[in-house]
């Protein structure tokens, strides 16, 4: 797999470098775009934000990220989403139409195939039977290379992960991700997708590479300290299966309000910098 890799220069980066000047080496790299609820603010309406994105950055694409999923992150520190079932097929009608026959690279909805596992019988076959339709609907409607969230290397075994994404997944789909917003080594995630595979062969998959450097702090996952930016985005991973390392979480925000830090999702000068200090190949 070939990707022309997209670096952002949006205004809101622009800020980040004047505000965290050291921090700001991250956004020299490509990092993704987030979509979903904010603040209590509904996205239903989002074709036409992405029709221009797209526009912008064109001949290169950006990484994407749906995360807008009904009690998203079930009630954590990421809470929120869609409000109902119909409102969340909306916006991802919506996000279909307005990629069209883009091909950007799409992650889709981190935590919440493995977050079925802390939920009730019924209550996770329900989300189950809302994520297969939703990605149904994406694979009908646009170009988009889909991977499926499915955790982390020390979340689920191989064979737990493949029996999830057995449930609702389809042909069109081009894989999963690992790793969205945490520590896990590369090597580790790596060894443990290519055992993921064996069970679905037919998939490829992603790992985020953002926060990895130094591995986990044990099994800290919210703003944990001393961690370090792992490989930068890259086509060259050396599997075959293995498309592509990517920051699909962006170095520097915030995990949620735990060690110090602002709310999830929010830049965090302080981790964006001890991230930059903590990495070798950034010159500083």
């Amino acid at each position: 797999m070939d990707y022309p890799f997209w670096v952002n220069d949006f205004d809101r980066v622009r800020d980040h470098k004047q505000n965290f000047p050291l921090a700001s080496k991250i956004f020299e790299h490509p990092v993704s775009f987030w979509y979903g609820e904010r603040n209590g603010k509904e996205m239903e309406k989002i074709d036409y934000s992405l029709q221009r994105l797209l526009r912008r950055t064109a001949p290169q694409l950006p990484v994407l990220v749906v995360y807008n999923m009904p009690n998203r992150d079930i009630g954590q520190y990421s809470k929120g989403g869609a409000k109902t079932r119909e409102s969340y097929l909306n916006f991802l009608q919506s996000f279909a139409d307005g990629i069209g026959n883009s091909k950007p690279i799409l992650i889709y909805e981190p935590d919440s195939l493995t977050h079925t596992g802390d939920m009730s019988t019924e209550d996770a076959s329900s989300r189950m039977s809302l994520m297969k339709e939703g990605l149904q609907l994406l694979t009908d409607n646009c170009e988009a290379l889909v991977y499926i969230d499915i955790g982390h290397s020390n979340w689920l075994s191989p064979e737990e992960a493949a029996n999830l994404l057995n449930k609702v997944s389809n042909d069109k789909v081009r894989g999963f991700a690992v790793n969205v917003s945490n520590y896990r080594t590369t090597d580790e995630s790596m060894e443990w997708s290519l055992k993921l595979c064996e069970h679905r062969p037919q998939d490829f998959f992603v790992i985020d590479t953002s926060r990895n450097g130094n591995g986990p702090h044990g099994n800290e996952w919210c703003n944990p300290p001393g961690r370090s930016v792992g490989q930068e985005p890259s086509c060259d991973t050396g599997e075959e299966q293995c498309d592509a390392f990517l920051w699909i979480k962006i170095p520097g925000e915030s995990d949620g309000k735990a060690n110090g830090g602002p709310r999830a999702g929010r830049m965090w000068g302080n981790m964006g910098e001890d991230l930059v200090r903590n990495t070798a190949w950034i010159k500083t």
